[in-house]
């Protein structure tokens, strides 16, 4: 595997015309946006290059949006538009892919991802068509082992989980938290039917990429650069795409990587396949 380090983000985005950027520990850390960040999405600006965020939250892009501006204070000229995992997945259960009513997994805080689905809401999972995940009731402290009992249910009832947030884990702040693909995992684990919206699944590229084409952005995928934190959900989606990719260190991995040398074991063991190369930052 060939690691070319590079030293700046901006030594390189003038050769691409859209750049697709992950958000949760690349741009923000849940809490606050990392200084650098701000400079490199004020330079991408200044550059007239756009800035699209790409990212596995279960909400609408309204919502991500909103807590963006109120909550973290990133100024909304910096990026266009927002490409949600949880879009994709209301779009494609919209269609009836995976049935006419579904049952929620998920705290209240996801309610507005809700709204945007037209099929019916059941209180009861047993006369669901199937389960929407959208993460843990209180990721504060649970984690995925504590849904077994209930996973046990499901199954026994041949309910599919429709998850549309495939991150496992992620730092808030410096806490290491649960998510809903840490749950996904498990159900199918236990033997339970899982369907993922969200990186590194294509619908999600697929949603992002149609939106460039339509608006003249882009005409080809080599136009596009993604940068990301997570080798099982950035790296390989964009990977799987055909997109190249920019790896930032200082995100989910940061207490795995000790050295350089490390970067294409650890891709290994999280991903389970090697690639043949790939830049990489320590931050933005």
């Amino acid at each position: 595997m060939k690691i070319t380090n590079v030293n700046n983000v901006t030594e390189f985005i003038e050769d691409y015309k859209v750049i697709l950027c992950d958000l949760w520990g690349v741009i923000h850390n849940g809490m606050s946006v990392y200084e650098n960040a701000n400079k490199f999405l004020g330079h991408a600006h200044q550059k007239n290059i756009p800035v699209f965020f790409i990212s596995n939250a279960p909400r609408p892009e309204s919502v991500v949006r909103k807590g963006l501006t109120n909550k973290l204070h990133l100024n909304e000229k910096y990026y266009e538009f927002i490409f949600t995992s949880g879009d994709t997945g209301a779009k494609h259960i919209n269609e009836l892919k995976h049935g006419e009513s579904y049952f929620h997994l998920g705290p209240d805080k996801d309610e507005d991802l809700l709204d945007t689905i037209n099929i019916k809401k059941h209180s009861d999972y047993e006369i669901a068509d199937f389960i929407l995940c959208t993460g843990l009731m209180d990721d504060s402290f649970e984690k995925p082992h504590h849904y077994s009992g209930m996973f046990e249910e499901f199954i026994s009832h041949k309910k599919e989980m429709v998850c549309v947030n495939p991150d496992e884990i992620v730092y808030r702040g410096e806490q290491l938290i649960s998510c809903a693909g840490g749950l996904a995992k498990l159900y199918k684990e236990m033997g339970g039917k899982v369907k993922l919206y969200g990186k590194p699944h294509n619908e999600i590229y697929d949603y992002a990429y149609q939106y460039l084409m339509e608006n003249g952005l882009v005409e080809n995928k080599s136009e596009i650069l993604a940068i990301g934190d997570s080798f099982k959900t950035d790296i390989l989606g964009a990977e799987l795409f055909n997109i190249d990719y920019l790896f930032i260190q200082s995100g989910i991995h940061k207490n795995e990587i000790k050295h350089q040398s490390d970067l294409s074991k650890l891709f290994k063991m999280h991903v389970g396949k090697e690639i043949k190369e790939f830049r990489t930052l320590k931050t933005l």
